[in-house]
């Protein structure tokens, strides 16, 4: 009982010997105040969305002789940056800004950034940005001695150029509930950022079906009386036919 005593006593002396000591080492120090370029620095450069697909004994390994039991695959499959889409939906399409798609055309479609009002934003702006993402994608094996088998599959899907019902490629509909997103800053080292709301969390796959808020704060050390710099981003995400 007296040993368990001194123990926490020994234990409780260490704590503040510690915090002391690091006290008395950040005791007068001094910084240097970052440039206003880089404590006001809160951009975003683009907002990529991708998909995600576990493969559960779906792929041959050829020289193996033997299914694969998982295996992951994840591509983009839009971005408010540009990327290729071909418009394989039978008719014409338009595109919200008006633009038409022939049938069977591709082009290159890029996502857009506004800045609209909203008083319960920082500086009263909400930064909205435009993302086009594709309503289907194509999985890849990691090479061709790895295949997806089209017996193994069910409801909607296509093996591409398949040789006795096997490819290296099968395009498949996204789960717009199941996307994932990531937002590229300007600047990685001086920022962070927050969801609001239930808006997903970046990097696992969330529901993006409807507008999603996110809040990039500005980390860096400023000088004394500046506010933190905050903005506030929308990502609307548009998913093409």
């Amino acid at each position: 009982m007296i040993n368990k005593i001194l123990n926490k006593i020994y234990a409780g002396a260490t704590i503040l010997c510690c915090a002391l000591a690091i006290s008395s080492c950040t005791a007068g120090l001094t910084y240097e105040e970052a440039p206003e370029s880089v404590y006001s620095e809160v951009g975003v450069s683009k907002f990529n969305v991708n998909a995600r697909e576990l493969f559960t004994d779906k792929i041959y390994a050829v020289n193996w002789n033997k299914w694969v039991d998982n295996y992951i695959d994840t591509r983009m499959i839009g971005s408010s940056s540009a990327f290729e889409w071909t418009n394989k939906t039978g008719a014409p399409y338009t595109l919200p800004d008006g633009t038409i798609i022939k049938n069977g055309e591709t082009v290159e479609i890029e996502g857009s950034e506004t800045v609209e009002s909203d008083s319960n934003a920082p500086g009263g702006e909400i930064y909205i940005l435009n993302v086009f993402a594709a309503s289907t994608v194509k999985y890849q094996t990691a090479n061709k001695g790895y295949l997806f088998d089209g017996s193994k599959f069910s409801g909607d899907f296509e093996l591409v150029d398949p040789t006795d019902n096997r490819s290296q490629y099968v395009i498949m509909p996204i789960r717009k509930n199941e996307i994932i997103g990531e937002i590229y800053l300007v600047d990685y080292s001086i920022c962070t950022v927050d969801p609001i709301g239930d808006a997903p969390k970046l990097g696992i796959p969330g529901d993006f079906t409807k507008p999603c808020r996110y809040l990039v704060k500005n980390i860096a050390h400023r000088p004394a009386g500046v506010e933190q710099y905050q903005r506030l981003y929308e990502i609307r995400v548009t998913f093409l036919p």
